[in-house]
């Protein structure tokens, strides 16, 4: 109960609590919007002037007994393996999928925690599931396509190495009819030869 009462009280401090900008981080661009505190000693901001940003104080901080705990009052808990995730107490944690969890045993890591009851806190489960399917349903595409590729290649390669026979071919029977021809053209010239002789 108290829990529940630290998890209504943190949402509602959470709701007032204004973002902590740096001083002029609103006029000059160089400056990162990051939390720094101000040293000026005419600073309005670090007198607590009225009209100017927020400073962090303890008062903006979560109850002790629910620090670190996610919305729903659960610890998160990183897991990247099924005796992780089995570890888990339902009740008080809160699975957190690692990102360097591929997608074959993320789906498998869900569809456990499904079954167990064990809340996953990264995202939510359906969109998780729904993400790694459209993941897999691209990878396929991908490799279909990557293999239609491949097949056209291969008979575009098979057509080339026939034409190449077939010209080698052709060459071949040239060479053959050059080496009749000239044959034949050497017997004319000796015959002629042999004419203006006589």
């Amino acid at each position: 109960m108290v829990k529940k009462e630290a998890l209504e009280e943190r949402r509602a401090r959470k709701a007032k609590k204004p973002v902590f900008r740096r001083q002029d981080a609103h006029k000059k661009a160089k400056l990162s919007s990051a939390w720094r505190k101000p040293r000026g000693l005419q600073s309005k901001v670090r007198l607590k002037k009225k009209g100017y940003v927020r400073s962090p104080e303890s008062g903006w901080r979560s109850p002790v007994a629910v620090r670190g705990l996610s919305r729903e009052g659960l610890l998160p808990v990183l897991v990247s393996t099924e005796k992780m995730l089995l570890a888990l107490d339902p009740k008080t944690e809160g699975a957190v999928v690692a990102a360097s969890v591929g997608d074959r045993k993320r789906k498998k890591l869900l569809s456990l925690a499904e079954e167990k009851g064990i809340r996953v806190l990264n995202k939510p489960l359906a969109l998780m599931k729904k993400a790694v399917e459209e993941r897999e349903a691209l990878r396929k595409e991908v490799a279909k396509a990557r293999a239609a590729r491949t097949e056209k290649k291969a008979l575009e390669k098979k057509l080339r190495e026939e034409e190449k026979k077939k010209a080698a071919a052709e060459q071949k029977k040239d060479e053959e009819l050059s080496e009749e021809e000239k044959k034949k053209r050497e017997k004319e010239e000796k015959d002629k030869v042999l004419t203006k002789r006589s």
